[in-house]
């Protein structure tokens, strides 16, 4: 299960693609490269500004992804925050490999750049296009990866939600 939402300004991707290509140093399996996984904390204008469209859409997205009557929600919706936030980026041959984020609430992955033959997210084995500008929201322990990227300077800004 995951919910998708469109960020309507593409001028932001070429900005946040120079970013994590700048800040990505540390190889992970699969070979694809991490910049630190706290970039909420840096100031990072083009990062705060996704940041903050992506608040925008969590309770949306807590209705998409909740079981049972919406409106009696057992939780407060203000109390998720954004705990980690970081890049990946994947050159050609790039993966990540299968694992979830427990014990976070909710994960998501936004993705910056997808050039032609990117490989998708998949999640619980259901496969999700790569697209700019798509931010895709799901329960944090379901198991997802990518496989092989077939193209150089696929970028995805990540991060886990706690409750």
């Amino acid at each position: 299960m995951h919910c998708t939402f469109k960020y309507p300004y593409k001028e932001i991707n070429d900005r946040l693609y120079n970013i994590i290509d700048s800040w990505s140093k540390k190889e992970i399996p699969g070979g694809a490269y991490l910049t630190p996984m706290n970039l909420q904390t840096h100031n990072i204008a083009d990062v705060d500004i996704i940041l903050t469209w992506l608040k925008t859409c969590l309770p949306n997205a807590i209705c998409q992804l909740s079981v049972g009557d919406k409106d009696q929600i057992l939780f407060k919706p203000n109390e998720l925050k954004i705990d980690q936030c970081w890049g990946i980026l994947y050159n050609k041959g790039n993966k990540v490999i299968k694992h979830n984020h427990f014990p976070y609430a909710l994960s998501f992955v936004y993705f910056v750049k997808t050039p032609k033959g990117s490989s998708p997210l998949i999640i619980e084995g259901k496969r999700i296009k790569a697209e700019e500008g798509k931010l895709i929201m799901f329960h944090a322990n379901q198991v997802h990866w990518c496989n092989n990227s077939n193209v150089n300077g696929r970028c995805c800004l990540v991060g886990n939600i706690r409750y």
